[in-house]
């Protein structure tokens, strides 16, 4: 009971003190943190060691080396943490993924002051950490966010610290905001085909005038259509795949995959809609509470798989 009041407290003082914010933050001296390193908890240590000799011993060569140390740590310490104050930040939304892939949420740095700032970090809580240096007033970089499953990905917590100049000491911030990243199904890998549904009139057309692409061996295709070049390198046996002007329109519908799971149907979804994309054949998207009219381009495309990332069965 003890312990989940404390956590509850510190929530709450945290959401107090950093609380989360879409526009630009700055950070101030109430906002950051700085603590000695091991190094500096040391230095420190020696510093009080030879000063204790001094007012033993009456040595004045060891009282000036004594609070020579000091004043060098205090002047570190100071541009430490001189290192993140007034910095203002700013996290943006990230580009929509797939699930699995690691989303990247623009971070817009700047200052309005002379000082150059060195060596900065920047990380999500066990994520991979970037480092930026703000010799112009202003810098962006991304910071990595991996994804695990599908719909939205809220930014976590973002950490920011210094050991500038020397790692006798250790400034740290955080920045709390709403930014979030869409995160598409994962597309199934070397999928079926899709059927053909010949009553609709949804047949893909055929024809030798362009040539579309590779795609997995179907029965009854003709052996002259085997890329057996590729089918050394490949496990499977790729056919050579001949577009027609006539092509039409193909509607890829949830109820085709009964045999699966929601989420193993999203992926099939996700990769009949990648390769209709690179194939050229226009496509749709029917789902039990929303339908997509055919169509091809990077807009309809997204659209698709916004759809299959938002849905909720």
């Amino acid at each position: 009971m003890l312990n989940q009041l404390k956590q509850r407290w510190l929530q709450h003082w945290f959401a107090k003190r950093h609380p989360a914010q879409s526009s630009v933050m700055t950070l101030k001296y109430d906002r950051i943190y700085i603590l000695p390193s091991g190094f500096g908890y040391a230095f420190c240590f020696t510093a009080l060691l030879i000063l204790i000799g001094a007012i033993n011993y009456q040595l004045s060569l060891a009282y000036l080396f004594a609070f020579s140390l000091l004043g060098l740590g205090h002047a570190v310490l100071l541009r430490t943490f001189r290192n993140l104050l007034k910095l203002r930040l700013q996290l943006f939304d990230a580009p929509a993924v797939f699930a699995g892939e690691i989303a990247s949420f623009p971070l817009h740095i700047s200052h309005g002051s002379t000082l150059i700032r060195h060596a900065i970090l920047f990380q999500f809580k066990n994520q991979p950490t970037v480092s930026a240096s703000l010799i112009e007033h202003e810098v962006e970089l991304a910071v990595p966010l991996l994804s695990q499953q599908r719909g939205w990905l809220d930014a976590p917590t973002l950490h920011l610290s210094s050991r500038y100049p020397v790692g006798w000491c250790q400034a740290w911030s955080y920045l709390n905001s709403p930014a979030r990243c869409l995160i598409w199904p994962c597309p199934e890998n070397d999928p079926p085909p899709w059927q053909v549904d010949h009553d609709q009139g949804n047949t893909i057309g055929r024809g030798e005038e362009d040539f579309a692409g590779i795609r997995p061996y179907q029965l009854g295709d003709s052996l002259r259509r085997i890329a057996w070049k590729h089918a050394a390198h490949s496990e499977s046996l790729p056919v050579k795949f001949f577009d027609s002007q006539g092509a039409s329109a193909q509607v890829f519908n949830w109820n085709q995959l009964a045999g699966l799971d929601s989420e193993a149907r999203l992926s099939r979804l996700a990769a009949w809609i990648l390769a209709a994309q690179q194939l050229g054949t226009p496509y749709g998207l029917s789902l039990p509470n929303q339908s997509i009219d055919p169509a091809l381009g990077e807009a309809h495309q997204i659209n698709c798989l916004n759809a299959l990332a938002l849905f909720n069965h």
